[in-house]
């Protein structure tokens, strides 16, 4: 790790421990603004991968998912954690950290693409869990499910597919999450790599879409939020 990153990733490492614990501004899904659907929500979860995932991308989001609203106003959130699942806002909002929670939308997004790219997510319900944030689709992870649903149900791209080298992978949670599962990385299988360097550097040039690009992601505006203002 650079000179210049360690603040950074201190300062994150501090405000996991902080969101882990709790905070009196948790939120409810009745304290949200109405949402749509095709909003997208991302929330800080506890683990080792996240940390990692928190510490490379340099932001406090972790997960995210796709809101779906139905005739009646309830709002249930399609997320890739495990299988791919529904689950109702409230329980969702409840699995985050501090039940901190920020809503993002798509400035122009038309109800027929909400439509779509909720439908598209749908499709992936009970596809397992990506750990090796793989390109394919086989597996699937929680940024790649948005990604996929705005991209392939409407054809809007949302977030960017970045290389593993341009992420900051240098801190010890990122080499400690490959070590733990190169072996098993169907790239790494596939290509024989017979040891962790040979696995690691062909990782260094897969691609990936993280929460962090989704958010920034110009397209999108921020509709509520309980994280503060350097969340991303």
């Amino acid at each position: 790790m650079t000179t210049h990153t360690l603040p950074r990733a201190l300062g994150l490492l501090l405000l996991a421990l902080s969101l882990s614990q709790g905070s009196s501004l948790a939120a409810r899904a009745a304290d949200l603004p109405p949402l749509k659907s095709g909003d997208i929500v991302f929330q800080n979860t506890s683990g080792s991968a996240q940390e990692a995932i928190m510490l490379a991308s340099g932001t406090q989001y972790t997960h995210v998912g796709l809101v779906d609203v139905d005739a009646k106003g309830r709002a249930v959130v399609i997320e890739a954690v495990g299988p791919v699942r529904v689950m109702p806002l409230e329980s969702w909002i409840k699995n985050g950290s501090g039940k901190k929670v920020t809503v993002k939308r798509l400035k122009a997004l038309s109800d027929a693409d909400a439509k779509e790219a909720v439908a598209r997510a749908r499709s992936y319900l009970g596809r397992p869990y990506d750990h090796f944030y793989y390109e394919t689709r086989d597996q699937i992870y929680c940024s790649e499910l948005i990604y996929a649903a705005f991209k392939e149900g409407a054809n809007i791209t949302v977030g960017v597919e970045q290389k593993v080298r341009d992420l900051n992978i240098s801190t010890p949670a990122a080499r400690k999450l490959i070590k733990e599962r190169w072996r098993a990385h169907p790239l790494c299988k596939a290509k024989r790599a017979e040891n962790f360097q040979a696995c690691y550097d062909l990782i260094l040039d897969q691609t990936l879409v993280t929460p962090a690009s989704i958010a920034r992601d110009s397209q999108v505006e921020t509709i509520y939020t309980n994280f503060g203002k350097d969340a991303e």
